[in-house]
This record gives structure tokens, sequence and C-alpha cells, in this order.
């Protein structure tokens, strides 16, 4: 039983003193390998078009020949008791709709009686309603309405004269169609429509779709059974469809983990605008919906309340409108998710320094002006145009990306300015208690002024120049992952503004920089030299930079963060050999570290990127850095003390059981 216990104690001894060496390793590696490039798939969970080198033939016969329409999107929708079904899809041009519905009731075209007539409405300004105004139109595509086949129209508003025939410059309908019906063996019409309409066509901008590759549209069927050919927006209860939505061609290559949009999750919440009705500012939830993120919308009249532990799941949260009901707890708690790595994305408007809206945005260094901004040209009203070179140079507005593939270049604006409050200024800073980069996005040059006395008219004893610039637009990206884009107008994407297709695009793509769908940077080559230092030395350190799929990122600012247990001590920028992908540079601990080891990372930036680092090298440092005993002698010391007991132990077992075996 001795024998037993002896044995134990050598090994548990032997155990724990090989602990105790191991944690004196020069170096612990915790991240030394690089990030692979990958190039992956989006894959959205809505419903997905795609590019088709064969179309369909438009006669009304969806079975004209074998795969007609193999390849296209089957969507099914109601008008009333009626369940009709739509196939969609596209080549390069045009987009193709075959639509096929069973029915009791159907009256062949006859131009001066009632008849059977059809539409598909497309939602050009993502408000869910049909050709609300003029300045909210709908495009449209109406078959045997005045005439057989199609007729491309637009709808601008509620009256009975309210869908508007929309011939393009030349004359020439945009739109083909053909409707067909026979009886099926119960007596009942089996109804078929097949429609070609262009996909960007010569018609007034506005006025017809503009359909891009991954971008998403909306639609809705509407459906007159014996009746006049007389468009009344009054009548078409029951006549019409839910509307439905798809995505063109939503598949690409890009370097980023594998994202399923329908997995990024947004909290949209809008509160009442001093401008425009509730209605006009629902735009941004709607595009949202069409693409198939994990949308949660709240409004502010139903008293939606944010708390942390209620938004900290979200990727994304965007507040719109004039947001006067936030409370104190309630900008606590949306400032602590963005400063913790959320993304959000505030649309609001004029705002006093004592207002909710500006209560929030000042802890991340900014202010909305109390007024709107005008130009002191009066030749320019309040709406402002903003082009390219208004623009900051960012990669989410100028590089490929994700979700459209369309540059931003002519920007319709409507509202405030911002005035930046970190002391005036603006760039690199501390921001809520980290690194942080606050910088305008939509800068307009020029004689700009805040009209305090909202006549429109520069007085320069009452309303406030702006020294010629004004921001309207600006971003912050934050140390530890948080983003924030905030624009002093909840107008400039409502449902007028975002019938520019500008405007629109402008969205989108800050919309996939938010989600973190695009521009990642990455490092390979991470290395930390010196595996042990003596006071005094250096560490040496080299890394390589990249942008997406292995590019050269200019302008990056990277640098060296030495920390001692886990707080910062110091930090240095490394030097680029030139090429903007390697760097390299060193840094001396300072004296005062007490710690055996240092950790060491590389901290990378470039603006519209976001922050990046690299994990954890913990080096070990000589004991001279603050301690008496060289680091090696006490190892030694160890080493021999752990041979010492196990030579022991071994002698006593020995002896012990030769006295057993005696016994």
């Amino acid at each position: 039983m001795r024998t037993r216990h002896i044995k134990k104690f050598v090994v548990i001894s032997t155990i724990i003193l090989g602990l105790i060496l191991a944690s004196f390793s020069s170096i612990s590696l915790k991240a030394m390998t690089s990030d692979e490039e990958r190039n992956t798939r989006i894959t959205p969970q809505g419903d997905m078009v795609y590019s088709n080198s064969t179309e369909p033939v438009i006669d009304g016969d969806l079975e004209s020949y074998t795969g007609e329409w193999e390849n296209a999107t089957v969507q099914t929708q109601s008008i009333g008791t009626i369940s009709l079904t739509t196939r969609v899809q596209a080549n390069s041009t045009h987009l193709f709709m075959g639509i096929s519905y069973t029915t009791d009731i159907f009256v062949d075209y006859d131009p001066v009686l009632n008849h059977t007539w059809f539409a598909v409405t497309f939602d050009n300004n993502f408000d869910s309603r049909i050709g609300y105004s003029n300045d909210t139109i709908d495009d449209g595509v109406v078959v045997n309405f005045k005439q057989l086949g199609a007729q491309d129209v637009y709808f601008n508003g509620t009256t009975i004269y309210s869908m508007v025939a929309d011939d393009n410059v030349t004359g020439v309908e945009n739109s083909v169609a053909v409707l067909d019906q026979y009886l099926d063996d119960f007596n009942r019409h089996v109804v078929t429509i097949e429609i070609a309409k262009e996909l960007n066509s010569l018609d007034e901008p506005g006025n017809d779709i503009e359909l891009h590759e991954g971008e998403p549209l909306r639609y809705l069927l509407i459906l007159f059974q014996n009746k006049t050919a007389v468009y009344n927006h009054s009548l078409l209860f029951n006549r019409v469809s839910a509307w439905k939505s798809f995505i063109m061609n939503p598949t690409y290559d890009y370097f980023s983990y594998e994202e399923d949009l329908a997995e990024k999750s947004v909290l949209t919440y809008i509160s009442e605008s001093a401008y425009t009705e509730e209605g006009n500012l629902t735009v941004v939830n709607t595009i949202i919906d069409s693409y198939g993120f994990n949308n949660t919308l709240q409004m502010e009249k139903y008293g939606y309340e944010f708390t942390y532990s209620g938004i900290k799941s979200y990727d994304l949260v965007i507040l719109i409108g004039n947001l006067n009901d936030l409370t104190a707890d309630e900008i606590d708690a949306i400032r602590f998710y963005t400063s913790s790595g959320g993304s959000l994305y505030v649309l609001s408007e004029v705002s006093e320094d004592d207002d909710p809206a500006n209560k929030l945005l000042m802890n991340f260094g900014l202010q909305i002006y109390n007024s709107t901004v005008c130009s002191e040209d009066t030749g320019v009203n309040s709406t402002i145009t903003l082009d390219t070179g208004d623009m900051i140079n960012l990669p989410y507005l100028t590089d490929s990306s994700i979700m459209t593939d369309k540059d931003v270049s002519t920007i319709f604006y409507q509202g405030s300015a911002f005035n930046f409050t970190m002391n005036g200024t603006f760039g690199e800073m501390i921001i809520q208690f980290q690194e942080g980069d606050l910088y305008a996005t939509l800068n307009k040059s020029g004689e700009y002024y805040i009209d305090l006395d909202d006549n429109r008219l520069y007085n320069s004893s009452v309303d406030y120049g702006l020294n010629d610039s004004a921001v309207f637009q600006a971003a912050l990206e934050l140390q530890r992952g948080g983003k924030l884009i905030a624009t002093a107008s909840a107008d400039i994407f409502n449902s007028t503004n975002i019938l520019k297709e500008d405007n629109k695009h402008l969205l989108i793509r800050q919309l996939q920089w938010l989600f973190n769908l695009q521009h990642q940077l990455s490092y390979d080559n991470f290395v930390v030299e010196e595996t042990v230092i003596e006071e005094g030395s250096e560490i040496h350190v080299q890394i390589s930079v990249f942008g997406d799929n292995g590019t050269t990122v200019d302008n990056l600012h990277v640098w060296v963060v030495v920390l001692e247990l886990k707080a910062d001590r110091n930090q240095e920028d490394l030097i680029t050999t030139g090429d903007n992908i390697d760097f390299n540079g060193s840094i001396t601990p300072v004296d005062t570290i007490k710690a055996n080891f240092v950790d060491v990372n590389v901290r990378m930036h470039k603006r519209g990127y976001g922050y990046n680092e690299t994990q954890l090298v913990e080096v070990f440092m000589d004991p001279d850095v603050g301690r008496a005993i060289k680091l090696d002698v006490l190892a030694m010391i160890i080493f021999f003390v752990s041979i010492g007991l196990v030579v022991l132990g071994a002698i006593a077992t020995s002896r012990y059981r030769g006295k057993v075996e005696e016994a």
C-alpha cells in the first residue's frame, strides 16, 4: 500500500514540475496562422432570377417548346379566390414573365365592351403602394387593356386617369405580351399570359424599371374580369395580389466568409418625421425585406423600447425619423451596442442640441444642426445635388460589391448638415474609450448656411454660415468593430428620392458595408522574430496586409500594439517596404514592465474597410526587466530539483519494495 502511495507522489510531483517548466517556454504563439483568402458564394433566401440565354417565345403558350420555362423562378399568388402561378426569368436585356390561372369568368378582348384585362405593377420606389402620386410613380404593363397585347404604362396617382401610356422616345412599346385561354375538362377557363419587358428602357427616368444584377424587384398582379378598359384606383379591392419580390442574378464571388442573407439580422426602427409622412420612410425596410434579410420592423408610435439585451444580437440597427421618443436609457443601450461592435445606421433630421437624436450622435462626435441647410446662391433651393466630387473616395462606394454593381454618381439631398463635436475635429481619435475614425462621406463645398429663420434667404445676422463646406453624411469606424453611418436627413431615401437610381444604390452599397459583406482586411506572414528579449532589446515584427482577394490597399494604417497583462502600454506604426503590402518595424518595451511576458499584436485600418487586428503573441521577457534572478538560472535550479526528486523517489520505492518482498 505504501509503495502505491509513493508511486503516486512521484508521478504527481513530476507532472507538476513539468507544467512549471513548460510555463517558462520562451514564446507562446497564439496566432501564427494566416487568414486564408476564400472565394465563397452568397445565397439569399429570397427568390432568385438568373439570366438565361434561352428566352421564351411570347405567344401566350407556356409550353411552345420543351423547357421553355424550366429555368424560371416560380412564385404563387392569389387574387380573391383565384390562384395564380408566375414564372420569372431574364436575359441580358429583358425580363420575362409567364402567368397562368384558372377562372370561371373570362370575356375575350373587346375595344368597347366589358372584357377581361390584366396588369403587372412594379414597385419602383419600394413604398408598397401603387402609383401613389406624381412623385412616387410605379412602372407597369397592361395586357388587353385598350388594345390587344401589351401596353407599357406607369401609375402616378389615385384618380381614374392615373394609369398613363408610356411609349419610349421612339414611340415603340417597351413591352410585348400575349394572352391566351382554353377550356379545361371541367369547362373552366385556363388563362395564360407571356410578357417580355425591357430591363432598362429609354423612357423618362423614374417611369420605368431599371433592374441591375444583384438588385431586388417587387411586383403585384391586377386582374379585372369582365370590366371596361378604365383604370380606377379606388376599385382595386379584391383585384390585386400581394407584393412579391425577387433578386436578379444574386450570386457573386467575393472575399469574405460565406454568408447567407437570411442569417443577417436587422432591426429597422421608424419614427415620425417633420417633413414627410411616416409611410414615405418605410422604403429602407421594404428594400431590406426584398433582399431576404432577417428583418424586424418596429414603429415608434407603438412604443418599442431599446435595451442592450434586446438589440445586441442584431447585425445592424437602423434608426429613421426624428427619434424624439428615445430616452436616456435607450440612448445608452444603442451607444453601448455600437461601441461593442454593432453596426448603426441613423437617418435623422434637424435637431436641437438637447433632442434625443443629437444626444445619441454626440456620443460619437456628431451633431445635427437645428435647421435646413441651404445655398447662398438663390438659384439653388433646399434640394441639393451632390456629384462624385462631393463623395469621399471609399471602397464601399467605388469598388466591386455584393448587392449591386452600380456606381454612385449623383445624389439628391434635402435636410440639415452635421457639425463635428470632438473638439471640432475629425479623423482618428479616441471615441467611446477606443481608437476610432470619424469622417465625412458626403461633403459639399460652397456658400452654404443653416437657415435658422426658414425663409430660404441668407441673412448673416440670423443664419449660420458653414464656411464653404456642408457635411451631409458622416461615418465612424471603431477598433472593436463598431460601425456608424449617420445622415442629417430622414428623407434621403424616402419614397420619392429612392426613384433616383443613385440614391437607391447609395443605400444598398452602404447597407452591405454595415453588414460586413465586403471589403475585409486580411494578413499573412505575421512574424514576431524574438522569442526572449533582454532589457533594452527590441521586438521585431513583420506582417503582410491585403484587401479583398489579395489586392493591394493604399493608405493603410498598420501599427504594433504591445500590452502588459492586457493593458495598453505603448504603440508604434509599422513601416511599409514600399509595396503597401509588407510592413515591418520594432518596439522596445518600457522599463516599468514587471511581468515575465508581453502580448504583441498588430492593428490595421483603412477607411471603408474598418479596423482589423491580429490575435495576440506572447513574448517572454528576460528577468533583468524588473527581476533579480535570471530566467535560465531559475529554470536550471527547478530542473535539477525535479530530477533529484525523481531519483530519490525511485530509490525509496526500490528499497521499500525489497523490504516488502522479504516480509
